[in-house]
């Protein structure tokens, strides 16, 4: 459970404000020094683990240590994907310290759907305007670290890396929300359960209840807000919330096979094509074609895809003619057709 709400700023997006660099001097993503997430990169997939004992509750700290992460990954060339798993056995990422909030909430006065609105639009105009540091001295500094993560939330639908959450535990409220803005979701068959319980606590989704209701539809989203239960991994499944269900002991080795492969795909190319997805909800038609055709152009005067195109070419040579996307599927499928992630000027060589 979350405590915040889709910003109305695209990452990128020109604002004003004061930019802070926040990446780490050395070792690129990797080398981030975080209090609830272990790095480890293998070549071009980097696995976080999710390490804040005993239950892996969601915290301000580890909201910290995501932002950052996402913020890293979006600079560092060499990440072409993300793995998030939990580092306790049996736990993802169980839902949002209750008890934090609770404390957060005790005695505040009840507000408005105005009054709410406006301290919100408040602070991301103050923030908007270099206004970081007067906001994290003022009474409504909370707010700050709401804006700060649903900026994230967007940065990860943006982000030129693939996120795969290979989740082997509970996987609630909050984490369960965050995970919706990872491309996908790929669950262990035992541990591992997904569920909404806020409305049994009085509160509502505030980061991902609209990215759950693209994947589930809203009945379906309503549904498991109001069961307020963990659902299993095959009915996860059957919903559309995970991309796919294996054996526990085969999850991490499944999914950081998976991401090696999506990991050779060019980033760029990645961050374009996820952005025609993930704004198709929010785009009109004639707007979406015209996102496409510029991605298409781009894509198109890209050496690294004139390149891709000519070894294609280069392997139907002697053929009958035939795609070698069916005859050799192999290199394409595995991207080891070409290294697509190294600058490439001019023709490359047979």
């Amino acid at each position: 459970m979350d405590r915040a709400a889709l910003p109305s700023k695209e990452p990128g997006e020109e604002s004003g404000e004061e930019q802070t660099d926040r990446r780490p001097e050395d070792g690129g993503a990797a080398g981030l020094e975080l209090s609830t997430l272990r790095l480890e990169q293998s070549g071009r997939v980097l696995t976080a683990w999710v390490d804040a004992p005993p239950f892996n509750y969601m915290t301000l700290p580890m909201q910290r240590d995501f932002i950052r992460l996402v913020e890293a990954v979006e600079h560092d060339v060499s990440v072409g994907a993300v793995v998030v798993t939990g580092a306790r056995p049996g736990r993802f990422i169980t839902h949002f310290d209750i008890a934090h909030m609770s404390s957060q909430a005790d005695g505040t006065p009840e507000i408005s759907r105005a009054v709410a609105q406006n301290l919100y639009r408040s602070v991301r105009a103050m923030t908007g305007w270099a206004g970081e540091r007067l906001v994290a001295r003022s009474p409504i500094k909370g707010l700050l670290a709401v804006t700060q993560f649903h900026d994230m939330a967007l940065r990860l639908m943006y982000s030129p890396a693939v996120w795969i959450a290979a989740v082997n535990g509970p996987c609630g409220g909050g984490g369960l929300e965050m995970s919706v803005f990872f491309d996908m979701r790929v669950s262990a068959d035992r541990d591992a359960g997904f569920s909404l319980p806020e409305l049994s606590v009085g509160l509502n989704t505030a980061l991902g209840g609209q990215r759950l209701v693209q994947l589930v539809g809203p009945s379906r989203a309503l549904e498991m807000m109001l069961e307020a239960r963990f659902y299993a991994p095959q009915e996860a499944l059957e919903l559309g919330l995970v991309n796919r269900v294996v054996p526990a002991e085969e999850l991490l080795d499944t999914v950081q096979r998976m991401a090696e492969r999506y990991a050779r795909r060019p980033r760029k190319t990645v961050a374009l094509q996820k952005r025609i997805f993930n704004d198709a909800h929010s785009t009109s038609a004639r707007a979406s074609l015209t996102q496409e055709a510029t991605a298409t152009l781009m894509s198109m005067s890209s050496p690294t895809t004139q390149a891709a195109m000519r070894r294609w070419l280069q392997m139907q040579e002697g053929t009958n003619g035939d795609s070698v996307f069916l005859t050799q599927p192999e290199p394409w499928t595995e991207g080891t057709a070409l290294d697509m992630n190294v600058p490439v000027h001019g023709p490359t060589p047979p």
